[in-house]
């Protein structure tokens, strides 16, 4: 496999796994969230989801997914913001 494809994989991991929050309702108050990239690094330890700032969690969330895409494994910000879009998207 190559570099390329290795990172589309990834991508495509991370974008199920966030889904699968959103869906599971894991996303929602009083519950713990945790995120693992494919790759095995903690992106987000566990956090309880708050009502009162649920909202902000999310977009902790998203910047903990951003910096670790950009940081560890050196995607774009277009490609990070396309990743995040399709994430966070309604089902």
């Amino acid at each position: 496999m190559n570099l390329r494809q290795a990172e589309t994989q990834l991508l495509l991991q991370l974008v199920a796994t966030i889904k699968s929050l959103n869906i599971s309702g894991e996303l929602e108050d009083g519950t713990t969230i945790t995120l693992r990239c494919p790759c095995g690094k903690l992106i987000l330890p566990s956090i309880v989801v708050l009502p009162v700032i649920k909202d902000r969690q999310r977009g902790l969330l998203k910047s903990k997914v951003e910096r670790h895409l950009r940081d560890i494994h050196g995607i774009s910000k277009q490609t990070i913001t396309g990743v995040l879009k399709e994430s966070f998207a309604k089902a």
